[in-house]
């Protein structure tokens, strides 16, 4: 079970550090300047409003109140139960929550979206805090019932599935950790439940996946209401020991000698941006430019797992604006794609020859725009034909967000970067488009084993010294701290300088930390901004050196872009319906107005839990809510209908 992974240091005779080494010196260690580790906690984002596809409903077959066969999950669709949205409870496969859906985590799944198991619980806590060395019993993947009632011996019912240890993250630790399979069965007589031990395994490839196949043939489970689970058994003390799971399948007539994946094209590696250089941009910056800004190309990876060739499969992107949706067909095809194999398709975005060239729309709005982008193929695939409406492995989905922030990072931390130096500063370098004034910082911390949220920091601006930070920008005394959150996935805190700072062309943004403890900043490894970018020095007088840990710091700054008491979101989305917005955000203590096109209950919530005012609003319109009471920090503003807004309090 080990919980660190290689640490990079600022020369190269202490560039490596092996894992055994990094648990026996997992406290502090001056040696130890730059620090890439693996994180406590790094679930997916849970956004109710998020584009889940363009198209209809999914009709659910079922008998008796279960599931008939075949069941199949590729872990594409919003299937377990914590994915919360209209008609999503037809995709839902799954009755747990402790599992997660991950699609940065996994290296070459065979399709796009894995189930993530580890040693955290549902909010993304490890599950045991006192001794985080202690294996135990983690997560459990539980299916829905299932009726295998009038099946047989001679049905042939097997489960299929794919499996891999670790991946980006840390892996399991052979001879001490397991995953292992359960089948469910109930006494006729007293109507207790069994869950029987069916299959295990203790160690896996770390870099590709592993199928297994398992015979359901007992009568006990052929019964209607059968489930089955999966469930790991390793370090409870953190994002640690990770498995793996993609492509679940259970069906009759399934014979493992002779079976084959008759017809499979999938997109197996997700995208985050059209953009450039940055996955997020203030709207009135690239509005300056557009074209600028955009990725010329991008590289579409996808698997055949087909046993046979896959012919003509297409592609293309769409992107949508409020109820407006316009379509990109790819000019390439892949007429003859090699059976069971990985392949790339090159898609043109800002730089077509064949065709107009794509730019978001700069005239849409003027002050922050959000676009839903889908990368898709042609639809090859088992059910396909039953799951429109949602994302599936023949698309990608994002958001592309225009607000008030710059970003190199996708929003999703596979790592985590540190610092172990009295008084070392980190420093991110961002060249802005045009004058503005720098408010503050949206920074991404996560806990690892112990709390630091009592560690202090000072925040810091630079000028440009020949891509080094120069001279400071602004002078800031105010100590701020780590704050983490357990009320939602991968947030990020924000912390204001002490004054507005006016800010053009190429500057660093970051902070100079108090003592040598790690404050553990997200580190998002499916981008790549820190290698020129990221600058650290360690203490006063100190050099800077250039960060030699490939990834990206999420430290994100934020800016004016234009706004004056608006409606400005720092968090993953905004809300593009507009259903609830709240000014001015940030906000002193005082008065906030809301804005809300439909009556109900509302209740604000400090971000560690607690509930710090509610009420009715009666009418749809503009209503005011005193915060004259409000401690200054994060708070998240909820509608009963669903929707919400994150608050900042200063």
């Amino acid at each position: 079970m080990a919980f660190l992974g290689a640490i990079s240091a600022g020369n190269s005779t202490n560039a490596q550090v092996s894992e055994t080494l990094m648990e026996q010196t997992s406290g502090i260690s001056g040696a130890l300047n730059e620090g890439e580790r693996d994180l406590q906690f790094v679930p997916i984002p849970r956004n109710e409003n998020a584009p889940r596809g363009l198209n209809s409903e999914h009709t659910l077959l079922a008998r008796g109140g279960s599931l008939a066969l075949p069941f199949f999950d590729d872990f594409s669709t919003p299937s377990l139960p914590n994915a919360q949205g209209a008609g999503f409870e037809l995709y839902h496969r799954w009755t747990d929550e402790s599992a997660r859906l991950t699609q940065t985590y996994a290296v070459s799944a065979p399709t796009i979206g894995v189930a993530t198991l580890d040693g955290l619980d549902a909010t993304g806590y490890p599950y045991s805090f006192v001794d985080v060395n202690t294996p135990g019993w983690c997560d459990t993947l539980t299916s829905v019932p299932l009726a295998l009632n009038g099946y047989s011996a001679e049905s042939n019912v097997h489960l299929m599935f794919y499996v891999q240890g670790g991946g980006l993250g840390n892996a399991p630790e052979p001879f001490e950790d397991q995953l292992i399979l359960e089948f469910k069965s109930v006494d006729d007589v007293s109507g207790e439940v069994f869950w029987t031990e069916v299959w295990s395994v203790d160690s896996v490839s770390v870099d590709s996946f592993d199928r297994f196949f398992v015979p359901v043939d007992q009568p006990m489970h052929l019964s209607n209401g059968f489930q089955f689970r999966f469930r790991n058994y390793g370090a409870m003390g953190g994002n640690v020991d990770l498995w793996h799971i993609d492509y679940v399948l259970l069906n009759d007539q399934l014979d493992p000698s002779t079976f084959e994946i008759a017809s499979e094209v999938a997109i197996s590696r997700p995208e985050n941006t059209l953009l450039r250089d940055f996955t997020r941009i203030p709207w009135t910056h690239f509005q300056e430019n557009p074209a600028f800004f955009m990725r010329d190309s991008l590289t579409l990876l996808q698997r055949n797992l087909s046993t046979t060739q896959a012919d003509n499969v297409f592609t293309g992107f769409s992107v949508r604006y409020e109820e407006e949706i316009m379509e990109y067909p790819n000019f390439f095809q892949n007429t003859n794609v090699l059976p069971e194999s990985v392949f790339t398709t090159g898609m043109y975005i800002g730089s077509n020859p064949q065709g107009e060239d794509f730019v978001f729309d700069e005239g849409v709005n003027d002050s922050c725009a959000v676009f839903d982008v889908s990368l898709w193929q042609s639809s090859i695939g088992l059910l396909h034909t039953e799951k429109e409406g949602v994302m599936d492995n023949d698309s990608i989905v994002f958001q592309q967000v225009f607000a008030n922030d710059y970003a190199y990072d996708d929003g999703t931390a596979e790592k985590a970067y540190s610092l172990t130096a009295i008084g070392g500063k980190l420093a991110m370098r961002f060249p802005i488009a045009e004058q503005d004034t720098l408010l503050g910082l949206a920074i991404h911390f996560t806990p690892y084993y112990t709390n630091s949220d009592l560690e202090t920091f000072l925040l810091r601006a630079w000028s440009d010294s020949a891509g080094v930070p120069g001279e400071e920008l602004a002078e800031n005394f105010q100590f701020h701290t780590p704050q983490y959150f357990t009320d939602g996935y991968d947030l990020f805190a924000f912390y204001a300088y002490d004054q507005p700072i006016p800010v053009d062309g190429i500057i660093h943004v970051g902070l100079v930390q108090a003592n040598d403890a790690m404050l553990n900043f997200g580190l998002d490894k499916n981008t790549n901004a820190n290698l020129g970018e990221v600058h650290y020095q360690l203490g006063l007088g100190g050099s800077w050196i250039s960060s030699e840990i490939p990834g990206s710091v999420m430290i994100r700054p934020v800016l004016r872009a234009g706004k004056s008491e608006t409606w400005s979101s720092i968090g993953e989305s905004i809300d593009e319906d507009k259903k609830l917005l709240v000014f001015p955000n940030p906000s002193s203590a005082g008065e906030l107005r809301v804005s809300v096109q439909s009556a109900g209950h509302w209740s604000c919530t400090h971000i560690q839990g607690q509930v710090v005012a509610q009420g009715q609003w009666r009418t749809p319109g503009l209503h005011s809510i005193s915060t004259m009471d409000f401690t200054p920090g994060m708070y998240i503003l909820r509608h009963s209908e669903g929707f919400s807004a994150r608050v900042l309090i200063q």
